[in-house]
């Protein structure tokens, strides 16, 4: 049988394709184009004073292998709301819902810190060594008590995630507050009713995520599954992407965009006995790689003034258009 030179290339082609690795995808398509980067940068513009820190230790107490919002003050509160040898807003884990061989990987991975400006700041970390993600996260001032962040990846390589989704948690340690309760939006899951929900799981690892009202993601874990916030489900369901908590005489939000992919996490003890966790997650279903994905963020920082206020904090935001 003779064949065309034309439909020898069409057979070398699709040799040559069955010998490729299609699933990868290589470069860093979210480094910022700057030249200097900083341990740690503090910035200050109306209410808020903050630290930003990438994976490294500075000062007397920061440790290594913590990331984000190291510290975050208001003037109307005498210090930080986080504990100062961690943070807040820190990039813990990113799991596809098998056992975590490195639990911490991006803690352990190295960021680089950039200042862009007198009010933001981008935390970029290269493609992880396990997982082969990629990302860049800005982070913006905005008077009087906002920090808007914005989160951007590229997934580089498909392997890690045999489940057809990809899942990211931030964690956020409190110091010490009175109060170590979460507050949102919600309901139970057998009521259609939505109420002011206070949320506490009284160990680490139980009752510890709520899904919102539309999630009907039923994701894989594994028996052995062992970044444990992540996979253990409350009796709550949310209603709209947004959640508090307070500090003395302060409330500490978090507001999403989108709500999709969004799950409230918590820990009565995620840095230390009187220090509880305020977490959250992102899962991204069905994702191509070398493709870009984000959501937005706001950090709300400020005086209490009641949960109304909160919510009309998040209708304000949402209907402004966001960032």
């Amino acid at each position: 049988m003779k064949i065309s030179f034309l439909g020898s290339l069409f057979l070398l082609s699709i040799l040559l394709g069955a010998c490729s690795t299609p699933n990868i995808s290589t470069g860093n398509s979210l480094k910022p184009d700057h030249l200097d980067t900083e341990k740690f940068i503090r910035l200050e513009k109306g209410e808020l004073e903050v630290v930003f820190a990438d994976n490294s230790a500075f000062g007397e107490h920061h440790r290594a292998k913590y990331n984000g919002i190291a510290e975050l003050y208001h003037s109307a509160q005498d210090s930080s709301i986080f504990v100062p040898f961690y943070a807040g807003f820190n990039l813990e884990h990113i799991f596809g819902g098998d056992s975590l061989t490195e639990l911490f990987e991006p803690r352990n991975h190295p960021m680089e810190l950039y200042r862009i400006s007198n009010t933001e700041v981008q935390l970029y970390q290269s493609a992880t060594p396990l997982s082969g993600v990629e990302s860049l996260t800005t982070f913006k001032l905005v008077p009087p008590h906002y920090i808007d962040v914005t989160y951007q990846f590229v997934i580089h390589d498909s392997q890690f995630f045999k489940h057809k989704y990809a899942g990211f948690f931030w964690a956020s340690y409190i110091h010490a507050p009175a109060d170590k309760k979460i507050y949102f939006q919600g309901n139970k899951k057998d009521s259609k009713a939505t109420n002011w929900v206070s949320a506490y799981s009284n160990e680490h690892g139980v009752n510890s995520t709520h899904k919102s009202q539309q999630d009907t993601e039923s994701i894989y874990f594994a028996p052995n599954f062992n970044a444990t916030l992540a996979s253990h489900f409350s009796e709550y369901k949310y209603h709209e992407p947004f959640y508090y908590g307070r500090f003395h005489n302060m409330v500490l939000a978090f507001m999403f965009n989108p709500g999709e992919g969004i799950r409230f996490s918590q820990s009565p003890t995620g840095g230390g006995d009187v220090n509880p966790a305020w977490d959250f997650q992102f899962i991204e279903p069905d994702f191509e790689v070398g493709k870009e994905y984000s959501f937005q963020a706001r950090v709300l920082y400020k005086e209490f003034e009641g949960p109304d206020e909160v919510l009309a904090e998040y209708e304000i935001w949402k209907r402004n258009g966001l960032r």
